[in-house]
């Protein structure tokens, strides 16, 4: 069986790389050996506001090393098409020919991004059996009308599941029968992650990762580090967006997972940042990233019996940051993962 896949995947976004890897993995070792991503980067991707732009030129060097790294470890770990995409009509002229067309994780429907406004990451450039698995739409503040138009694009799904149980709801109001699924990443066994992780040479650490300045964050890493006596080290971004010991810029997919796997505790306002810290079993915090972007999280927390993890102005306190996470505790996600696999297999076998 022939299957390609549209995601987000060639972002400096680690979580993007490893959503995507984490599909293809699971795929390919239950027997899909000829799936493949569709090598797809439309500029829109490339933040080219001003301050974005002024960063790259001042961190220039840390964008060139950064940019190789993403770029390498793709080639060296994620099966691509050959051929390299940038536009929805150059994905319409192309024959793919595949047999089974798959729109996968990430916020591919959020329409508060450039790609949920992109006909491409709903497959209307070809015909054939379409499913999704794990997209996400982000948020439930959709409108009437964008909820219909994207209905009458998932009407030709063969299967449609989506990465939020709370839009599973969105998509029946606009009858389309959807199925929540587990995140890519936690498809694969924690060992298949295990061989990226590297040594990391510092004292005890927490982690801070794709975070806004603000002073619930100062507050947060000035207890935390203070209690534990842990190094502070930035992982994200060319500017500085909080007080911290390290700051990093030019970090790779293997890089960013290594630093999660040997943090003392992770504080971050990432999805997938929070979702290694449950794979790898870290003591982690993490603060919403907006009003967008937010039911990713929470319905991952709430999930597993850890919205306390979740830290607000209204939350924080010292009883909170003192609370560990004993895992034995937590819900079981294992059985989740069991269902969304069996979807996965149905969705590529039934007619």
């Amino acid at each position: 069986m022939k299957i390609r896949i549209i995601t987000i995947h060639g972002i400096p976004n680690f979580g993007s790389v490893f959503q995507s890897y984490g599909l293809c993995k699971y795929l390919i070792d239950n027997g899909y050996t000829d799936t493949k991503v569709i090598d797809y980067n439309p500029g829109y991707h490339k933040n080219k506001s001003l301050m974005s732009t002024v960063g790259r030129i001042l961190n220039y060097k840390s964008y060139i090393i950064r940019t190789k790294k993403f770029r390498t470890f793709l080639e060296d770990n994620l099966p691509m098409t050959a051929e390299r995409f940038k536009t929805f009509e150059e994905l319409k002229n192309h024959n793919f020919d595949a047999d089974v067309y798959i729109a996968g994780g990430d916020q591919l429907w959020n329409v508060f991004y450039a790609c949920g406004n992109d006909d491409a990451y709903k497959l209307t450039f070809v015909n054939g059996k379409k499913i999704s698995y794990a997209t996400s739409m982000g948020q439930k503040a959709f409108q009437r009308e964008q909820l219909e138009e994207l209905g009458e694009k998932l009407k030709v799904f063969s299967a449609v599941s989506v990465r939020e149980p709370s839009t599973v709801s969105l998509l029946e109001s606009v009858n389309i029968k959807a199925t929540w699924c587990v995140d890519p990443v936690f498809l694969p066994d924690v060992s298949d992650y295990d061989k990226f992780i590297k040594p990391i040479n510092e004292p005890d650490y927490m982690m801070v990762y794709l975070v806004t300045p603000s002073k619930l964050l100062e507050d947060c890493i000035k207890y935390l580090s203070q209690k534990y006596n842990l190094k502070v080290i930035l992982c994200s971004g060319f500017s500085k967006k909080c007080t911290c010991d390290k700051f990093i810029k030019d970090l790779g997919p293997d890089e960013m997972l290594s630093y999660i796997k040997n943090a003392k505790i992770v504080l971050s306002s990432s999805f997938h940042a929070t979702a290694f810290s449950l794979i790898f079993q870290k003591q982690f915090f993490t603060i919403l990233p907006g009003e967008h972007t937010n039911e990713r999280i929470t319905d991952l927390l709430e999930m597993r019996g850890l919205s306390n993890r979740i830290i607000t102005d209204k939350t924080l306190s010292e009883k909170t940051l003192d609370s560990v996470i004993d895992y034995s505790k937590t819900n079981n996600y294992s059985e989740h993962i069991k269902k969304s696999q069996e979807y996965l297999q149905r969705a590529l076998t039934d007619d």
